[in-house]
């Protein structure tokens, strides 16, 4: 997962359609409702990074104008001839999309272009095509239960961060029990799966312990402790499975750690225990990478039934300024993935959270709500069209982080390779229109 910072651990989806015409309004449909109050605030009066334009489609679907009054350009680029201006919350028809504008009419009958962000729309779900899970957290200062109680028809499972383990292999309540007793009750009713989130992460020194993974791995007495105890732990408390989250794991460890999900499947799966793992992205493989080198894609795929790719910071807080996670990075991480593990195992890690950076090095970790509040302070929510990112400038400070627009073309990644699903680190910390998208995009 993410950086761990005391008081809130911050760790870390194209169908072929029967005929054209519904292969646009299915298109449409999916890329409609993204932008429906997706900044939770008026748009920046600073015009979004532009992207060029890509091939023009063409249909006729109503939409409504934002909370805000947009211009109309005869083309899709700002620096075009300013045409007609739409006032807030005014009905309009979209007649065709390119790039990130869409082509709208006004109740008038005036033509122009828009960017999408300043237009929404509405769609029909069915019932979710693919795997949604939520990381849960009890102990953050931005809570998960409440996002967990208004969205849980939109998830098929939850990972409560829940229990470590120890070197010797014993593992550890990391959550208030009574507390977790509850979550999992109130996911059980609704027949949502529950994977219990066991990690290397050590309390005292609050972060994930690269040692205890080592002394744990390389001893076949305690791997075996550790399958035993988390055997009984998933049996006693009537889950549906594991999230093996071990971070920081020695390069030298890569065959422990390997054998490890294999001894672990071996005892797990002829009891129905779902076994799955929660693994940094990389968009190649180097088994001396300090960070990624112990993770053996297509070992573990080999081992596991579900592998979370934490496709999440890309730049993190000791680092430089960047998107949390650019579409063509994520694009490049899903690539090798899926060349190395059946893509029915593949689960996309999707973050909620963003940093803001003071100066390369020095940034803290902001939820969706904080950031488009900061965001107020300076320039607005801006719109890299690049990298498909939202960000803002204020203070002397840059911060990057996710909403609903960039998730949104994550998921259209998750459906053109074919995978299984997202992970969501985590719930609390996300735009709350990011489960519209989810609705509109991974639906049957």
């Amino acid at each position: 997962m993410a950086d761990v910072a005391a008081g809130d651990l911050l760790l870390l989806y194209a169908r072929k359609e029967a005929t054209m015409s519904q292969s646009l309004v299915i298109v449409l449909l999916s890329l409609m409702l993204f932008i429906s109050n997706i900044f939770g605030g008026s748009p920046s009066t600073t015009p979004p990074r532009e992207q060029m334009p890509g091939q023009e489609q063409t249909y006729t679907v109503p939409g409504r104008i934002r909370n805000a009054p947009i211009t109309l350009y005869d083309s899709p680029s700002t620096n075009s001839k300013k045409i007609a201006t739409g006032q807030a919350n005014t009905p309009v028809s979209l007649l065709a999309e390119a790039g990130d504008w869409f082509k709208i009419q006004l109740p008038d009958g005036t033509a122009g272009w828009v960017l999408k962000i300043l237009v929404s729309t509405a769609g029909n779900t069915g019932p979710l095509a693919k795997e949604v899970y939520g990381y849960f957290v009890q102990n953050g200062s931005v809570p998960s239960e409440p996002s967990l109680a208004a969205n849980f028809q939109h998830l098929t499972g939850i990972t409560p961060w829940s229990f470590s383990i120890d070197a010797q292999g014993n593992v550890i309540a990391q959550a208030d029990t009574a507390a977790l007793a509850n979550t999992l009750q109130f996911a059980g009713k609704r027949e949502l799966k529950t994977l219990a989130l066991i990690s290397n992460y050590d309390k005292k020194t609050e972060s994930f312990s690269g040692a205890l993974a080592h002394k744990l791995l390389q001893s076949p007495a305690n791997r075996q402790r550790a399958v035993e105890s988390i055997y009984r732990t998933v049996v006693d408390w009537g889950l549906t499975g594991v999230n093996i989250d071990f971070e920081h794991v020695y390069p030298e460890d890569r065959e422990y750690y390997s054998q490890f999900l294999r001894e672990l499947s071996t005892r797990l799966r002829p009891a129905g225990i779902l076994v799955t793992v929660a693994i940094p992205a990389k968009t190649a493989d180097n088994p001396k990478a300090s960070w990624s080198g112990a993770f053996d894609y297509q070992t573990i795929g080999e081992a596991v039934d579900r592998v979370m790719l934490m496709a999440y910071d890309q730049h993190y807080a000791s680092g430089a300024p960047g998107p949390i996670a650019s579409i063509g990075w994520v694009d490049k991480v899903l690539q090798f993935a899926t060349s190395q593990i059946p893509k029915e195992k593949v689960i996309l890690g999707i973050a909620g959270y963003g940093y803001s950076w003071a100066k390369p090095g020095i940034a803290h970790s902001v939820t969706y709500q904080k950031a488009v509040e900061l965001a107020a302070k300076g320039t607005g929510v801006r719109w890299d069209a690049t990298h498909k990112a939202p960000f803002a400038e204020y203070q002397g400070r840059q911060m990057w982080f996710e909403n609903a627009a960039s998730i949104s073309y994550k998921l259209d990644l998750v459906n053109r390779y074919g995978i299984k699903g997202i992970a969501l680190w985590r719930l609390g910390q996300e735009d709350p229109q990011m489960w519209q998208v989810v609705a509109s995009k991974l639906s049957s």
